[in-house]
């Protein structure tokens, strides 16, 4: 295994742990990591990149969880909003007649 390809493994391993976690802010960071690596790993001359391509498409299928994740966090966030926005709109009628 090539060092790009440790790389990469090492960060999609600390992503999948972030995305476990909810940490938002380490997943960020992470996936800047991940991009870095995966263009480093593209320049990088392989006799066998069987390695790479079993690595990137552990780390693809980790991105389609990442994205299921953050859209239903993001219909979480919309839901709630929904409701706040309701509420204050049933207290402006109340303080209207009270």
């Amino acid at each position: 295994m090539t060092l790009a390809v440790e790389r990469i493994e090492q960060t999609r391993a600390a992503l999948g742990t972030a995305l476990a976690d909810q940490d938002w802010e380490a997943v960020a960071r992470l996936d800047l990591e991940c991009r870095q690596h995966v263009d480093a790993a593209m320049l990088e001359p392989m006799d066998d990149d069987s390695d790479l391509k079993r690595s990137l498409e552990g780390l693809l299928m980790l991105y389609r969880q990442l994205v299921q994740e953050v859209t239903r966090q993001r219909e979480n966030v919309a839901e709630e909003i929904i409701r706040v926005n309701r509420s204050h709109k049933g207290a402006k009628v109340y303080q209207l007649f009270g």
